[in-house]
């Protein structure tokens, strides 16, 4: 008969290999699970590191465009105050030198170009003048006379005894429903506004 003890002893030396078959293989099933969660850790990490640059270079690159834009505007915008700067300086050397010329004899000359001017405009034969204070001293009767058998056929111009209070002329048609306003400011606004573009190209070729 078997001894009860010598088979009980390889049972359990049995069991005992099993068990160490078994705690191996779930010692290398968790080291493989480990691994591949470390592996899916770094993967994902990864992940997060090229979506923190990806979106660290969005970033940037908006905030490069913005700067771009803000300097853009910048530079638009001091270009425009130079030119506004500019057109100020040019009407004020021009109105400075219409009001030096406007004390000198030639300035009839300039007077009757501004009335022609407004005559043609009208386009009427009848024509009222309202002219400032050194505008009625030089408006003789000769004076008109020349400007109007200047016409064909000759216009009739006639100066209101009124006298404006700013320099220059306005004309009137005789029922004075129509107007050419050739006062001195506005004959200067309509010189500036005609060579408006030739000067900001001058200015543009200079900068």
């Amino acid at each position: 008969m078997p001894d009860k003890n010598a088979t009980l002893e390889a049972i359990v030396a049995e069991i005992r290999q099993m068990s160490d078959a078994e705690i191996e293989a779930i010692r290398q099933s968790a080291s493989r699970e480990q691994a591949q969660i470390a592996q899916r850790v770094r993967q994902e990490a990864e992940k997060i590191r090229a979506g923190i640059i990806s979106k660290a270079q969005q970033n940037a690159e908006k905030i490069r465009q913005r700067s771009a834009a803000q300097t853009n505007l910048e530079i638009k915008k001091l270009n425009l105050q130079s030119r506004l700067l500019i057109t100020a300086e040019i009407r004020r050397q021009f109105e400075e030198r219409l009001f030096a010329l406007r004390q000198s004899p030639e300035y009839a000359q300039l007077l009757k170009e501004l009335i022609v001017e407004g005559i043609v405009g009208l386009g009427v034969d009848h024509i009222l003048i309202s002219a400032g204070d050194r505008e009625h001293a030089i408006l003789t009767d000769e004076f008109l006379r020349s400007i109007e058998t200047s016409f064909n056929p000759p216009v009739h111009l006639e100066l209101e005894p009124a006298v404006l209070n700013e320099p220059g002329v306005i004309l009137y048609s005789a029922d004075k429903r129509r107007r050419f306003d050739n006062r001195l400011s506005r004959y200067v606004q309509r010189v500036l506004e005609k060579y408006h573009w030739e000067i900001m190209q001058k200015f543009s070729e200079n900068n």
